[in-house]
């Protein structure tokens, strides 16, 4: 298999849960699984466009219910996979170029060697029932048909559910979203290198964008650096790179075709996504020198990393991690500052941040093998937009940065 799933605790996870295997339908999920796209039908991001299930018996292999249009290029990365295919819209025939007739006769006998007609009508898009019913016969052929599954409710429609509850009467669904979400939360080692050069690229637009900024620019300018950066690191990958910029300009946030004057403070929360897999990490800068305020709640954001940092080990809740750093904070002065988050997990998802989240209210302990983005930031409308982020791989022994630019406020110019 190509997926970035582990078997082994994924079947640990459904025992815990009690339940027998998990339906996946949400594109990330679905590539989670089988390291292939869903194909064109995911963009309408409903429930049909493809499953996969993953029974809890190592014994079992993964099902597939994917479009016709991009079923062989499933059976070719999968072929310990058992896949079904369902009609979309697209229309597609063999070419058989050895046949002695016309162009149009031989794309028609292509038609007819894959079991269309003109008598065949095909979806406006798809339908949920007929992927349904593929996805029937895969848990009838696996012993689940009237099993209690798993299915990623966090993204199916109520409406769509509906449908699918109606069409697998003898099955039990229940959530499955915490249990892929648990499954997720452990990165495989192909994981991680996506990760680390998402950071690798990340790192090369900033150090582009500090080296050739200037002030006079304004933020869509300072923004095309970044990419331009991104995209000389990334020349010669072979994996897909798309980037998102979360950029604040000024003391209080300039409109997008503002200029970058002297003095202004500017926040590059930079996600850079690599083969489906996003990296996130925060830098800050002024233009010319800080003022000393700046400078002070700079510092401040260091050094409640520092601490935040310090109980980012393994055995540790996130609860714990996000006490300390309001704890550390308080110490300095603010009180009252109070964070939903400081930090998160990252990887294949629709968001950078994805579950878990080091938050106050969260019994998740770190393992080894997770990666977390932590970040302090600090956000004072009149003053300056901060935030400080780095990416870690924990291991048995402690956090890993997989940054090595420095955490200290640079100056631009």
């Amino acid at each position: 298999m190509t997926g970035f799933v582990d078997r082994r605790r994924a079947a640990q996870l459904m025992d815990r849960a009690g339940i027998a295997a998990l339906v996946l339908c949400a594109p990330e999920a679905f590539h989670y699984a089988t390291g292939a796209s869903i194909g064109p039908a995911g963009l309408f991001r409903r429930a049909g466009a493809g499953f996969v299930v993953i029974p809890a018996s190592q014994g079992l292999p993964i099902g597939v219910v994917v479009a016709d249009f991009n079923n062989g290029q499933l059976q070719r990365a999968l072929s310990d996979a058992v896949i079904r295919s369902h009609p979309i819209w697209i229309e597609t025939a063999t070419f058989d170029a050895s046949r002695p007739q016309g162009l149009a006769q031989r794309i028609l006998a292509g038609f007819g060697s894959s079991g269309w007609t003109s008598a065949v009508t095909r979806p406006a898009t798809f339908e949920l029932a007929n992927s349904v019913h593929e996805l029937k016969q895969i848990l009838t052929g696996f012993g689940l048909d009237h099993a209690r599954i798993g299915v990623d409710l966090d993204f199916v429609a109520a409406a769509d559910f509906s449908v699918m509850q109606a069409l697998l009467p003898a099955c039990t669904m229940v959530d499955g979203s915490a249990v892929l979400d648990r499954l997720r939360a452990i990165k495989s080692p192909r994981e991680i290198d996506l990760l680390q050069q998402g950071i690798i690229l990340s790192e090369a637009g900033l150090e582009r964008l500090q080296v050739d900024a200037m002030a006079g620019m304004r933020q869509a300018d300072l923004i095309a650096l970044y990419r331009q950066g991104v995209a000389t690191a990334a020349s010669g990958l072979s994996h897909p790179v798309a980037t998102a910029e979360y950029v604040t300009l000024g003391a209080r946030a300039k409109s997008t075709d503002a200029k970058a004057m002297p003095g202004d403070p500017l926040k590059c929360d930079m996600v850079c996504t690599v083969g489906g897999y996003a990296s996130d990490m925060s830098r800050n800068f002024t233009f010319g020198p800080p003022s000393a305020e700046q400078a002070e709640l700079h510092a401040i954001a260091e050094r409640v990393f520092d601490d935040g940092l310090a109980s980012l080990v393994p055995g540790t809740t996130l609860a714990h991690v996000h006490r300390v750093a309001t704890e550390s904070l308080a110490r300095q002065g603010l009180r009252t500052y109070r964070r939903g988050h400081f930090g998160h997990g990252v990887g294949q998802s629709v968001f950078s941040e994805q579950w878990p989240f080091i938050a106050a209210d969260s019994d998740v302990v770190i393992e080894a093998g997770m990666v977390l983005a932590f970040e302090i930031p600090l956000y004072i409308d009149g003053l300056a937009s901060f935030n400080l982020e780095d990416q870690f791989l924990i291991t048995p022994d402690g956090p890993v940065a997989m940054n090595r630019l420095p955490r200290r406020l640079e100056r631009i110019g």
